[in-house]
């Protein structure tokens, strides 16, 4: 395909369009798609690009990108409507270019600091956590049954894209894994809104798995009590409990050992956050 030639404009009835909905909609679970103009820049290096769609303002900037000209080249994009793009758009703020990729599962493994959530069920709030995971250097994010799916396009947009890239596991039972940190000599950590060990006297020892709960319930009972230890991070003032991606990434940060942590260091008031 030449690279002056416009792709084809699909109507909103077009088949192509429809399995793009259904995509979106996670029906076909080895592929997802990646919402937002930056985004797919970004991820075009280093996850295969099925096929591309975006409105025709944004065509020649795409193409600027080797790999997305190659798409282009190789006649797998496609332009849509902006109407059409934005009715078919994940997200409340389309910025007119979806990507299909592969949605590629891994098992998390008894190595480093990986984490576990419990019921986790904003896709928004996993996708923070798995950005929070890759930014600290985690080994992997575990998603038990019942967690909002890690890969579905909006979890996908709020981890920055680092569910495509780092190792990611949906429907983990708790059990196998944990006993797996277990016999390896580490520990399986819970998160609590009080009670435990406030997170500056806590004393880790890796491997670690860390457990989030759900944002309203907390960690199940059954899970809680497969922690060999729960921690908690001390807040101050009014403030009751932390988001539970913030929840995250504070003990992450910790457990990084990054500098200037005046939260870690200030004197428990109470113990919140899940």
């Amino acid at each position: 395909m030449p690279r002056t030639t416009v792709p084809t404009l699909l109507g909103r009835h077009n088949p192509r369009v429809a399995r793009l909905r259904r995509l979106i909609q996670r029906e076909e679970p080895d592929l997802t798609v990646v919402d937002g103009f930056k985004l797919v820049q970004d991820l075009a290096d280093r996850v295969p690009i099925v096929e591309l769609f975006t409105v025709e303002e944004h065509v020649e900037r795409l193409r600027a990108h080797p790999i997305l000209a190659d798409v282009f080249d190789g006649g797998r994009a496609y332009l849509l409507d902006p109407r059409t793009m934005a009715n078919l758009a994940p997200t409340q703020t389309p910025q007119g270019v979806l990507a299909v990729v592969p949605a590629s599962v891994n098992e998390v493994i008894a190595t480093g600091v990986a984490l576990y959530l419990d019921r986790v069920q904003d896709p928004g709030n996993v996708g923070s956590v798995i950005r929070c995971a890759a930014a600290f250097g985690a080994t992997g994010v575990a998603c038990s049954p019942g967690c909002a799916d890690p890969f579905a396009p909006r979890a996908v947009r709020a981890s920055a894209g680092q569910s495509l890239l780092l190792s990611v596991q949906v429907d983990a039972p708790f059990e196998p894994l944990a006993g797996a940190f277990r016999n390896t000599g580490g520990q399986v950590v819970g998160t609590v809104g009080s009670g435990g060990t406030p997170l500056p006297d806590w004393h880790p020892r890796a491997p670690i798995l860390l457990v989030l709960g759900n944002e309203g319930q907390g960690l199940a009972e059954g899970v809680a009590a497969g922690c060999g230890n729960l921690i908690n991070v001390p807040l101050a003032g009014a403030v009751e409990s932390l988001n539970v991606a913030v929840t995250a990434g504070v003990i992450l940060a910790s457990l990084a050992g990054v500098a200037g942590s005046p939260i870690l260091k200030r004197p428990s008031v109470k113990g919140r956050g899940r």
